[in-house]
């Protein structure tokens, strides 16, 4: 009958084998500060990074729309903010031509420069942003995508800058406004520039509202960057964890095997002394 020792040296020697194959990964991981090489050795960790770097891709193209979309909606923002003095300078010139003392003369001198703020709030109107399109887009407003299921508009459309501001209930656009204002002070009546006046202050309130929309746009894209930027550090955090060797534990477990090799070898020699003086016997 064969000896039950017969099989124990070859089972010794591939604990032995498994033992120092894992203690050569263990010194591996501690020189290189990678707590893995191929997926296979960590299947579960393998699949998270893909994944966390999968998220990061995602997060860095809102991360870029973000910072389109905020030079948009500060242009936007100064734009609106200079239409905005633009109308209080006009309610000065309306306040100063309702003195009947004025002279026609006067009130033409007052009319030229109604005429350039009027210009200059077309100029304005039609600028471009930094990337060449238009500034107000004529049309549907322009979304920008800076998260799975959020959509912002960096900038109102035309129509809602210009053309549909609420005059006293009745819905005007800004160039018409301006005209009934520079008639009104050439030729109108006192009452036709009474009127005038408290269209100003239509005027003044669309411009503040539209000026305070930016600057909640501008909080909220500032808000999203902040979060996107703390996700991404997160997940920085992670990857590192998941990728980077746990010193303190690899050497941990680097000593722990080579007690476990150590004592694997004592069996071996152990073993294999017996199988000999049984063999002898």
């Amino acid at each position: 009958m064969d000896s039950i020792n017969r099989n124990r040296p070859n089972d010794s020697i591939q604990k032995q084998a498994e033992l120092s194959a894992l203690i050569g990964r263990a010194q591996e991981s501690v020189a290189s500060n990678k707590s893995f090489n191929q997926p296979s050795e960590a299947p579960s960790s393998w699949l998270e990074i893909s994944s966390l770097g999968r998220q990061a891709a995602i997060e860095t193209s809102w991360l870029n729309n973000i910072g389109r979309a905020r030079i948009m909606a500060q242009q936007a923002e100064s734009s609106i903010d200079t239409i905005s003095n633009g109308v209080a300078r006009t309610k000065e010139l309306l306040i100063l031509a309702n003195n009947e003392t004025l002279s026609t003369p006067d009130r033409n001198v007052i009319a030229i420069e109604l005429e350039s703020l009027r210009d200059q709030f077309n100029q304005f109107t039609q600028a471009q942003d930094s990337y060449g399109g238009k500034l107000f887009h004529n049309g549907d407003p322009i979304e920008m995508r800076i998260e799975t299921n959020v959509l912002v508009t960096p900038s109102p459309n035309l129509q809602t800058v210009t053309q549909s501001i609420d005059i006293g209930g009745v819905t005007s656009d800004l160039d018409t406004i301006m005209n009934d204002m520079i008639v009104a002070v050439q030729t109108g009546t006192v009452a036709e520039r009474a009127l005038q006046l408290e269209h100003v202050d239509s005027l003044t309130n669309h411009f503040s509202n539209l000026l305070a929309d930016q600057g909640l746009m501008i909080n909220r894209l500032d808000q999203q960057q902040q979060r996107l930027e703390q996700s991404q550090l997160t997940s920085t955090e992670r990857r590192t964890e998941l990728e980077n060797t746990n010193v303190p534990e690899a050497i941990s477990r680097f000593q722990s095997l080579l007690v476990n090799l150590e004592a694997a070898q004592r069996l071996y020699a152990q073993s294999a002394g017996t199988s000999l003086i049984q063999l002898i016997g």
